[in-house]
């Protein structure tokens, strides 16, 4: 028997495709960058929301703008914190994609001029 396993990490090529789409939006929970996100990635600011992320995990007080999205595109500095988090939400039947290697990631293959 083959164990079905929900994909919880995405790369930043799947997430642009899915956000320029409008079937998700990046949701930003790193708290405080000197590189705001929507500036890094030159994507309208509208795809990109902060939020508290003691806010998303609770089930009661989740976030009603994004359940507009099939699945939102959690981002953390690293990618640690978003995907830990994205796991506690597919446990509560939520369900959200960890941006492989965070905001530094981005950073990585995105260099500053």
């Amino acid at each position: 028997m083959q164990n079905d396993k929900v994909e919880l990490e995405i790369d930043l090529q799947r997430a642009l495709e899915l956000v320029n789409t409008d079937k998700s939006v990046f949701v930003w929970i790193g708290g405080w960058s000197n590189v705001p996100l929507a500036d890094l990635l030159n994507i309208d600011g509208s795809k990109v929301i902060d939020v508290d992320p003691f806010i998303i995990l609770d089930k009661e007080n989740y976030p009603k703008e994004l359940l507009e999205y099939d699945a939102p595109v959690f981002v953390c500095h690293h990618g640690i914190a978003s995907y830990e988090l994205v796991k506690e939400l597919e446990n509560n039947d939520i369900k959200g994609y960890s941006l492989v290697g965070g905001i530094e990631g981005i950073k990585q293959s995105h260099p500053a001029p």
